[in-house]
């Protein structure tokens, strides 16, 4: 606050030269974080923090805040085990607020913080920070259209970069198209503001008599801020993001104002990085990466991921096949989509943040004929949990779900672990549940999804596939069968225990009993691949159990109420004698890692699993 404006400037340069060599060498998100680094620093400058409150929506462009509120030291511990969260964490300072790490919860959260605050007679600033992406999802429309009739005191910065992790689409994406101005008439604007500013007695009384007639203009109009103004909101902009002058006087004036107020800023994802402004969608979030030219410090892999194979696969199957469709939720990068999208732009659907309506829409593509697959992030399914199993499965209707990033995911820590699925949805009618181990696995689980009858569900971890083949599937795709898919595929044959490895932990238990033959030559067990979560294959499970005795099931899940527990539990019925464990995920808010030290904390890893 004590800064003078060019001090000010200069420190926003200092700050973006320390976030990109930082994420640099940790990953991150980077193109978000130096997108508002200006409207950081202007949002401490004109408030009073941690009394005010500022609760950033998604949270992947905190950043620059946590260095200014006492983080600087701990910055270069980003993303790794025991270090700095990637996103708002209340636990590392009384400057964050709030817990976030999806989106559109911002409005919500403030608006609810906002009307406590009054009730206790609290008279700080709350604020929520929102992207143009996030505002487009249901959630922040239901927040704004409580929060503009509620009179509370709530200021919502729209930080407007024409994003959200790819290009922001759907309806409010348009309506703000038609709110931002060029550049140059901001600047035109702000230069007369301050001119009549200067003027003595006439200058503000002439600034205030202005608003109010461009705002009874808008409204007449039904243009520009008007669909937030109807709402209930005091609109204002848009201004640039980047001016630390121009939205430090904004911000202190808009204080004063009484009841709901949305502040327009215009910025650029990626500022100051020519990488990053000019493939935002690329540098949204970023493995660890050489500053000088932007590109990965990763080898290259001869195994590809399993989102890769998703996206490839779907586009050839769709060459054939004109009813194949895919939709993803903002999410075409990372789910392997883009390739799909290049080949069959008219049978791909982004609808934006908007998880439930993707479901949803997937289940009137498949009543109206069409066979639809959506691709979305574990932790971002939860939140269209009722639209599956209301919409789509109570139906039964053919509704392919890619479940990407499923499991550990790593240093994107607790919000984003993809660890919930099983547990929500093994018991949901109708809904078959598959994890492949295997590259050649969810090749054949795609093929064969097109004559499958009723909702499925294929889950697969952020994570290279396997080329190694556990399972000879048919040469033909016409003659792909469930029971390629159902029945439990032995490794190996042994008569101490029965081993169920679900999905791709099928690799860790592998070496897991290798160790185990080191230490105990003796040890032998049948160990069976399982990629079909439900129906299960109990059949064959207990013929194995009824010579071992002992059974032990391996999942990268939550434990509670998950593929182990549900099995063991139905197992025990049959026969009640048995020695039954199962390993999974103890404690999914262990917070960020690699999967590999998450693997290890969990127990999940070679070593674990043996011990």
């Amino acid at each position: 606050r004590a800064l003078s404006l060019d001090a000010k400037k200069e420190l926003a340069e200092e700050l973006r030269d320390c976030i990109i060599e930082t994420v640099a060498r940790t990953g991150g998100h980077l193109a978000p974080n130096l997108g508002v680094i200006e409207l950081t620093i202007a949002l401490l400058s004109a408030g009073d923090f941690p009394r005010d409150s500022v609760i950033f929506d998604v949270g992947h462009q905190s950043y620059a805040w946590k260095i200014l509120t006492g983080r600087r030291d701990l910055f270069p511990t980003l993303r790794q085990e025991g270090g700095l969260s990637g996103f708002p964490k209340t636990s590392e300072s009384e400057f964050d607020v709030f817990n976030t790490g999806h989106s559109s919860t911002s409005i919500s959260a403030a608006l609810g913080l906002a009307r406590a605050k009054r009730a206790k007679g609290d008279h700080s600033w709350t604020i929520a920070l929102i992207g143009d992406g996030a505002l487009g999802a249901g959630m922040a429309f239901e927040a704004l259209s409580d929060a503009g009739q509620s009179h509370e005191n709530l200021l919502v910065i729209l930080n407007d970069n024409q994003m959200c992790i790819d290009q922001a689409v759907g309806g409010m994406a348009r309506h703000l198209e038609q709110l931002r101005t060029s550049t140059r008439y901001i600047h035109m604007k702000t230069v007369w503001e301050k001119r009549l500013e200067k003027l003595p007695l006439l200058g503000r009384p002439l600034l205030q008599m202005l608003a109010r007639q461009k705002r009874r203009w808008r409204s007449w109009k039904k243009e520009a801020g008007a669909i937030f103004e109807q709402l209930g909101f005091r609109y204002y902009g848009p201004v640039d993001g980047h001016e630390i002058g121009d939205l430090e006087r904004h911000l202190k004036a808009l204080r004063l104002i009484r009841g709901p107020v949305l502040l327009h800023a215009i910025t650029v994802k990626g500022k100051g990085y020519c990488y990053a402004e000019d493939e935002p969608e690329i540098f949204h979030g970023v493995s660890p990466f050489d500053t000088s030219n932007g590109q990965s410090n990763g080898k290259k892999e001869k195994e590809k991921t399993f989102s890769q194979i998703f996206g490839e696969t779907l586009t050839e199957m769709a060459q054939t096949d004109p009813d194949i469709t895919a939709i993803t939720a903002a999410m075409a990068q990372g789910t392997g989509l883009i390739p799909f999208q290049e080949a069959h732009p008219d049978r791909f659907f982004d609808v934006g943040i908007a998880e439930q309506h993707a479901v949803t829409m997937a289940a009137g593509l498949a009543l109206g004929g069409l066979r639809p697959y959506v691709a979305i992030y574990s932790t971002f399914l939860q939140r269209a949990a009722d639209q599956l199993i209301h919409d789509v499965c109570l139906q039964n209707l053919p509704v392919v779900l890619g479940v990407d990033r499923a499991g550990l995911v790593g240093a994107d820590g607790d919000t984003h672990q993809g660890a919930y699925d099983l547990s929500m949805f093994l018991s949901v009618p109708n809904l078959t549940i598959m994890a492949p181990a295997t590259a050649a696995d969810l090749r054949a689980m795609l093929l064969y999804s097109r004559k499958h009858e009723g909702p499925l569900m294929i889950r697969y971890p952020n994570d290279r596939a396997s080329n190694r083949e556990l399972y000879a599937y048919p040469d033909k795709a016409d003659e792909l069968a469930i029971t390629d898919f159902y029945q439990l595929r032995q490794l190996s044959e042994g008569r101490d225990m029965t081993i169920v490895a679900l999905g791709p932990v099928v690799w860790q238990v592998m070496e897991a009993l290798e160790i185990l033959k080191e230490e105990i030559p003796e040890f032998s067990a049948d160990l069976y691949s399982c990629v079909t979560a439900s129906p299960f294959d109990y059949e064959t499970m207990l013929d194995s159990i009824h010579r071992t005795r002992r059974l032990f099931i391996v999942e990268e899940a939550v434990e509670l109420g998950g593929f182990g527990a549900v099995t063991a539990s139905e197992t025990i019925r049959v026969d009640a004698g048995l020695l039954i464990d199962y390993a999974g995920v103890r404690q999914p808010d262990r917070g960020q890692a690699s999967r590999e030290e998450l693997r290890a904390s969990e127990g999940l890893d070679q070593e674990g699993l043996a011990g």
